[in-house]
């Protein structure tokens, strides 16, 4: 089976900046090291933190904290890492005083990787980041970054457009439902990302108070115009009474496969659906969506990411913790390839790379909000998130599903498991 390499060509540009090609071989076993976002948990007194962490079972360091910059004055967490196509490391944050960050690595005097620390950017006053793309606007490559509470206010959210090279804001993109004519497309608690062409689009996912309002859409972007054009309604169940929230997306594309037939596909967190919307490339039309996975159906909850290596599509769902996965070929129809991979509540984010003896590997991220529970007196608890709350990560053999090793970094570090990325470059090939 064929899978992602995490030291790939995005790596290059940082090597070569810390010291030429002399570090490519100390860095060969550098692939099986994440970069992992801890949550500090408040009943426990420890803070956030951006961390180094070996992920390899076969490693006598299996689990171990390699390098770690501590966030003390920060009151949440960053939550998600994303590599730019020339090797820049970024983190989208919940605080809305560091709600986009960019993470500093360096090496040590034996070569060893270390994060230096992170420089908070500036957002023109977009709160609460979420998910990251890079891709092109007329003819210029842009930083495209979900805010999930916008500029604030009930029904806020925006796209944040940004320059690639200074990280300066070109554009917010926003169209909020309360200012804009009864059935124009709005954009409401954006948060999954993924673009085709001339068209982007993004979630409608949750308040980020987790309390005010749930969206039940996605929003369609030009990127010609860098405008919203149209608003999808993706709900059909409500097992647990909220709308659907709608968190990832994946423009299903032929650039991802040949074979691929363009398409939308949606996973509704609160809905515990993936959807399909067909896409036309000639007229730029969107066809009516459709459920092709009900969790109601088969006993899953809370479908969350969307991540794929050269042949599969890997689709995590937080309950009761388990990631399943598909022909990537076939997409957007989902037919299965292999073994569910049986990993702990919250399954969420996902990296691939191989063991020390040449093992395909998945590391999986069982969190959802890394928020305490009742019992610990936590009061950041939220009953129903509390429960896909595991605070691990999990090793599995990729071809068996089988389970190879544990983390549990409340039992070991006092901590919360917030994202887990490759160091110096994606564990994956596709994502969102």
């Amino acid at each position: 089976m064929k899978t992602s390499r995490i030291l790939s060509a995005f790596a290059l540009p940082i090597l070569i900046a810390a010291g030429g090609t002399s570090l490519l071989a100390e860095s060969a076993r550098e692939e099986s090291q994440g970069m992992v976002l801890l949550r500090g948990l408040p009943t426990l007194d420890t803070s956030h933190s951006v961390a180094i962490v070996e992920l390899d079972p076969e490693s006598e360091n299996f689990g171990k904290i390699l390098s770690e910059a501590e966030q003390p004055d920060m009151a949440e967490p960053f939550h998600h890492l994303y590599y730019s196509p020339n090797g820049r490391l970024y983190a989208t944050g919940l605080d809305p005083t560091c709600s986009l960050a960019e993470i500093g690595l360096v090496r040590d005097s034996s070569g060893a990787p270390q994060v230096s620390g992170f420089e908070c950017l500036d957002t023109a006053g977009q709160m609460v980041g979420e998910d990251i793309m890079w891709t092109t606007s007329n003819g210029s490559e842009y930083m495209f970054v979900t805010f999930m509470g916008g500029l604030g206010g009930d029904d806020g959210g925006s796209l944040g457009v940004f320059d690639p090279q200074t990280n300066e804001v070109v554009k917010v993109i926003e169209a909020r439902k309360s200012e804009i004519a009864e059935g124009a497309p709005y954009i409401m608690y954006p948060h999954g990302i993924s673009a085709f062409e001339d068209r982007m689009v993004i979630s409608s996912t949750v308040h980020p108070d987790l309390a005010t309002g749930v969206g039940n859409s996605i929003t369609v972007i030009d990127l010609n115009t860098l405008e919203p054009i149209q608003t999808i309604t993706v709900e059909g169940e409500t097992p647990i009474g909220f709308p659907s929230s709608p968190v990832e997306v994946l423009f299903a594309r032929p650039s991802i496969h040949p074979e691929i037939e363009p398409a939308v596909m949606v996973n509704t967190m609160f809905g515990f659906e993936t959807w399909s919307i067909p896409y036309d490339a000639a007229t730029k039309t969107f066809g009516e969506g459709k459920v092709i996975y009900s969790g109601t159906e088969n006993g899953t909850g809370v479908p969350l990411e969307f991540y794929g290596t050269e042949d599969e599509l890997f689709i995590s769902h937080a309950l009761p913790g388990v990631v399943k996965r598909y022909d990537l070929s076939k997409l957007p129809q989902l037919v299965s390839s292999g073994p569910d991979i049986v990993a702990d509540p919250g399954a969420h984010h996902m990296i691939f790379f191989t063991s020390a003896s040449g093992r395909d590997l998945i590391a999986v991220q069982n969190n959802l909000l890394n928020l305490g529970n009742a019992e610990a007196n936590d009061p950041t608890d939220v009953d129903f998130i509390a429960s896909v709350n595991a605070n691990t990560i999990t090793v599995h053999d990729l071809e068996t599903g089988e389970r190879l090793g544990t983390v549990n970094f409340k039992e070991t570090y006092r901590k919360g498991v917030e994202n887990v990325e490759g160091l110096f470059g994606s564990g994956f090939v596709h994502h969102h």
